[in-house]
């Protein structure tokens, strides 16, 4: 008895839910816009290759029907054009600074994809009212498929997919039930039903594709940021220093790195619990990504270590000047579940070249640091080794 209304349930999702797209994130909504991208650049080639196709064939039908040269020249022009075009998008992927601007490219393809589909309608409901063609059943038809094969080449784009399907089809077929004879009015109802379950198939098309995109960009994303602070973790900050030698080795641009640890932080979590603990370092890293840059990266190592990468550093003195800057970021109390407490932190910083080539040995020489100023106890900041308090 429960059984029926669950399967009425999961029926009316599994035709409702395609209209309703899933709603991309914005902190992933410029990942998934280059996917896209990349996605539909991959396509584009074909689209090309359909339209020159059905030009070609309209050329041929438009020859062996004796039809005056000057009513289809054009398309050979234009078949030429897109040859150029498809040709030009296969080099684009190649081109890392044309894939950067994904939003504009994305706009310039779907307004080309409109552009070429609004055009072709056209044309096609002018051969339909004009009778130019003997056999009028023909450019409609091609129109169909090219229509569908180029929405189904952008369906990650779901806008621009839709409004290619319905502009390409929708004009032809209502112009042939108007003024067509009954086996165009049949054909053109089937037209309009065909367009409408395939605009149906896009969305549902465009829904997996982009439910997939986000669950990837989710997946890397856990996979490369810290799950309590949210910061970048270990192996995302060693991806970051890798990709920093590289720049480092092809164009000189020097980076340094700042290693973090709190001091007394066992003490927290050991007399205070460990909620209280993990509490004070989501605080620690919402007070370092406050005093970062926009260039600098914040990342946690694991437990209460923080690592800062900071490009374009190529001496000690510009460094110590940052790092004493974060140090002072922690002077102000924190208060966390009735208890006042007042972090602080030891630092050790290295610069690349100076200190060590990749990012092992830039590591081990913060580290160096870092353990040599907690051995000494000298600060490098006016806040780095005050013991921290607790208020109750």
């Amino acid at each position: 008895m429960v059984v029926e209304p669950l399967l009425e349930k999961k029926w009316q999702a599994s035709w409702q839910t395609p209209w309703r797209s899933p709603k991309i994130p914005d902190e992933i909504r410029s990942s998934i816009e280059d996917l896209q991208l990349q996605r539909a650049l991959t396509h584009v080639p074909m689209i090309y290759m359909v339209a020159i196709f059905n030009l070609v064939a309209a050329m041929i039908l438009a020859e062996h029907e004796g039809v005056e040269t000057v009513y289809y020249a054009w398309m050979g022009v234009l078949a030429i054009g897109f040859l150029a075009r498809m040709i030009m998008w296969m080099r684009l992927p190649r081109n890392p600074r044309a894939v950067a601007a994904s939003r504009k490219t994305l706009r310039n393809l779907s307004c080309l994809s409109l552009g070429i589909i609004i055009f072709l309608s056209i044309w096609s409901v002018f051969i339909i009212v004009t009778d130019r063609f003997a056999n009028q059943l023909f450019i409609p038809m091609s129109l169909v498929f090219g229509s569908t094969c180029i929405a189904h080449c952008l369906a990650c784009l779901k806008k621009t997919a839709v409004a290619v399907l319905f502009v390409g089809v929708m004009p032809s077929a209502v112009a042939m039930i108007l003024v067509g004879d009954f086996d165009q009015v049949i054909m053109g109802w089937s037209m309009v039903t065909i367009a409408l379950l395939m605009i149906r198939f896009i969305i549902d098309s465009y829904n997996q594709i982009i439910s997939g995109l986000i669950m990837r960009q989710t997946i890397w994303k856990q996979a490369h940021s810290d799950t309590l602070t949210g910061l970048a973790n270990r192996r995302a900050m060693m991806n970051h220093l890798r990709r920093a030698e590289q720049s480092f080795a092809s164009d000189g641009s020097g980076f340094a790195v700042a290693l973090i640890d709190l001091n007394h932080f066992k003490q927290v979590n050991d007399t205070l619990g460990h909620d209280v603990g993990d509490q004070l370092l989501v605080e620690v890293a919402d007070r370092l990504i406050r005093s970062s840059t926009e260039e600098e990266i914040v990342g946690r190592l694991g437990g209460d270590e923080f690592l800062i990468f900071m490009p374009d550093m190529n001496g000690h003195e510009e460094v110590l000047a940052r790092a004493t800057a974060y140090l002072s970021g922690f002077a102000r109390p924190a208060h966390i579940n009735g208890h006042i407490l007042t972090p602080s932190a030891s630092i050790g910083i290295a610069v690349q070249a100076l200190d060590g080539k990749d990012a092992e040995q830039l590591l081990k020489a913060a580290d160096s640091a870092l353990y040599e100023m907690k051995r000494t106890g000298k600060d490098t900041g006016k806040f780095a080794n005050r013991p921290m308090r607790n208020i109750a």
